[in-house]
């Protein structure tokens, strides 16, 4: 495999990795709005488990965060090389 090649394949797979960790920390937060909001009518309050949701969705973001950035070495070799 040429160097050009290797390295079109590596920018490939940044792209996709980034893609990825943008996805894993906008999706609960989005969750968390659609469904604090739809409490918030059933219930009557005004926003409060909207705001409540929309933490609880920025923290399972940073887990998702965590775990698609800190794994094993193997994982950490193919994004640098």
């Amino acid at each position: 495999m040429n160097n050009n090649n290797k390295q079109d394949k590596n920018f490939l797979r940044n792209i996709a990795l980034i893609t990825q960790i943008g996805f894993s920390m906008i999706t609960p937060i989005l969750v968390g709005v659609y469904v604090g909001q739809f409490i918030d009518k059933k219930v009557g309050t005004n926003g409060i488990f909207t705001i409540i949701l929309i933490i609880i969705g920025v923290g399972g973001g940073f887990v998702n965060l965590f775990k698609l950035t800190g794994g094993s070495k193997d994982k950490e070799k193919w994004i640098y090389e």
